[in-house]
């Protein structure tokens, strides 16, 4: 079972992230990243970043949760793994 299916059912990707970092304190945005590359290979690295900037691992601009569920759920459309 992949850790991150209930993406493309339309779970949000921040209270997923949330709920898998709260399991799992060693997860960080680069963890997410490997998962997220791993499940669903042909996503943008648009995701990558986004994420990143969710996490805001380089300072500076940070993405809200809202804008971060709306970029993962749109690079997963783009990618075909969601209608």
């Amino acid at each position: 079972m992949q850790m991150l299916e209930s993406l493309v059912s339309g779970r949000p990707a921040s209270a997923l992230f949330k709920s898998l970092m709260g399991a799992d304190d060693s997860l960080n945005a680069r963890a997410l990243d490997n998962i997220l590359g791993l499940e669903y290979p042909n996503i943008s690295p648009g995701a990558f970043i986004a994420i990143r900037r969710w996490l805001n691992l380089e300072g500076g601009f940070k993405v809200s949760d809202e804008d971060l569920d709306a970029l993962i759920a749109h690079y997963l459309k783009e990618a075909g793994y969601v209608d």
